[in-house]
């Protein structure tokens, strides 16, 4: 099964302390890699993919921080 590209993928803290520069270090390390909600990367967890499910993240997915 192919896991389709990420058009957006909604992520938000997972701890209250997470400065934002590590967005930035989080877009290096996800971008060609598969993530689904749940997921943690740094500071910051998986809430919601678009499309729904396992994506894989490209450099034209939109990354959102709530």
């Amino acid at each position: 099964m192919q896991v389709p590209d990420a058009r957006v993928v909604v992520f938000t803290r997972a701890r209250r302390f997470a400065p934002d520069f590590h967005r930035h270090i989080l877009r290096g390390r996800v971008v060609g890699q598969t993530v689904r909600p749940g997921d943690r990367v740094l500071v910051y967890e998986v809430a919601e993919t678009i499309p729904e499910g396992a994506v894989r993240v490209t450099r034209s997915t939109l990354l959102e921080f709530r």
